[in-house]
């Protein structure tokens, strides 16, 4: 491809990018000189967008626009490769070889041959900014942190956050946690909302059921076929099929390797417990579930059941048998609000059997938060009440959460407090529970 060419792809692809329009996400990026940042994330969250708003973001903040190259590369093109762009940018603009302000923004860089090497060549030769994102059947986010592991830096990334629903809704929500009652109940129906909608940006303002339905059916089977069938090459596709269909529609429940294994093996498909582990740190790969652990010893991590939470909340009841389970979609909402804080998540059980949805802790392991999603709190308060205070007694504890759909309040033990919070309210801003605690 010769350095023309690249030019106008240069050109064009940054005058796209300032002729649309983007919601902003809330999202920052840790960086450190001379790596790369990697925005890892599941497909559909919106890591194209987001480079693109990026973008709109520096240049709204005084950096020229001619001091940004993004270029998507969602197509592979014969020949391109990371030189041939560093060549074509520098020969538009030669005044900038030396400037630390230059940033490329680089989406879908996988399909390009020697990309990883090209990168690093690049920021040894000059003081620049690199921003990557991927995903496709040969690499995603993971693949890319992987390829470029010493020059680069992981930054997860997730489908809509509760305030950034609310502005994709036309809705600007201030930090403070204080809100005059007109916007409360604006807040409270657009929570119900992104209950029923979900948290993917395709979806935010789709009314239409059926149609929702069909587009979270759409991104199950890209789960599977494309980012784990393809990109692994998965040959016994049947079964990995049977057992992401079932983690999905028991999402956010417990699950044991063994037992998942008895299940397949009893309905029909022949495997083995390496087999199954294998085919599910190939899922937690593609970011379209996560894990949490039980809270304790390593020991006694590894001899408890793990549970695997969809990102998504409404993608956690796509299978559900029994029709919609208002209780478990805000527990998935409740956990993604939670690993936005970059937090380590774990759930906590006594020795009967009652259960903390979430313990939050920093990066020792210590406990910040201790957090009880209940729909109805009223249909259910004294077991889970019982669960959190039991919580709260073993870790030392004396504050706990409680999050509900619409009821708030403060009860006293003789464990400590508990809160309650309204989900809509908890949801804009985890961090300041947390912080409080």
């Amino acid at each position: 491809m010769n350095i023309r060419a690249i030019q106008e792809k240069i050109l064009s692809d940054r005058e796209y990018i300032f002729s649309r329009r983007y919601v902003k996400r809330d999202f920052s990026f840790r960086e450190l000189p001379g790596m790369a940042v990697i925005i890892v994330g599941a497909r559909r969250s919106g890591k194209t967008s987001l480079l693109r708003s990026y973008a709109r973001m520096l240049v709204d903040g005084g950096l020229p626009k001619e001091k940004i190259c993004y270029m998507n590369f969602f197509e592979s093109m014969e020949d391109m490769t990371i030189s041939l762009v560093e060549k074509a940018y520098f020969e538009l603009y030669p005044e900038f070889q030396d400037e630390a302000d230059v940033w490329f923004l680089f989406d879908e860089v996988q399909n390009l041959e020697g990309w990883g090497r090209g990168v690093s060549v690049l920021m040894d030769r000059h003081p620049c900014h690199v921003v990557l994102t991927g995903s496709s059947a040969k690499y995603l986010s993971v693949d890319i942190a992987d390829e470029m592991r010493g020059r680069g830096l992981s930054n997860s990334f997730y489908p809509l956050s509760f305030r950034e629903f609310c502005r994709f809704n036309g809705v600007e929500v201030q930090g403070g946690g204080i809100y005059p009652i007109s916007l409360q109940n604006t807040l409270s129906n657009l929570f119900s909302s992104y209950l029923e909608r979900g948290s993917y940006p395709a979806l935010a303002a789709v009314d239409d059921e059926s149609l929702r339905q069909m587009v979270l059916n759409d991104y199950f089977d890209l789960a599977y076929s494309r980012d784990i069938i393809d990109r692994f090459e998965v040959t016994k596709g049947t079964l990995l099929r049977k057992l992401l269909f079932r983690l999905v529609k028991n999402s956010g429940s417990p699950y044991t390797v063994a037992r998942l294994v008895h299940i397949l093996k009893s309905e029909g498909f022949p495997t083995s417990a390496e087999l199954v582990a294998s085919y599910i740190e190939m899922i937690k790969d593609t970011k379209f579930m996560e894990e949490v652990e039980i809270y304790g010893t390593e020991s006694e991590r590894k001899r408890n059941p793990r549970k695997l939470y969809a990102v998504d909340h409404q993608m956690a009841v796509l299978f559900r048998e029994f029709g919609y389970s208002e209780g478990i979609v805000l527990e998935h909402a409740v956990f993604s609000a939670l690993l936005r804080t970059g937090m380590k998540i774990s759930y906590y059980r006594d020795a009967d059997s009652y259960e903390t949805d979430f313990v939050v802790s920093d990066i020792s392991m210590v406990p910040r938060a201790l957090v009880q999603v209940s729909y109805r709190l009223e249909e259910n308060r004294t077991r889970e009440i019982r669960g959190l205070r039991s919580a709260m007694s073993a870790l030392g504890m004396r504050r706990g959460i409680i999050v509900t759909l619409d009821e708030e309040g403060q009860e006293e033990c003789e464990e400590g407090i508990i809160d309650i919070i309204r989900g809509w309210r908890f949801s804009l801003d985890p961090e300041a529970f947390i912080a409080i605690l």
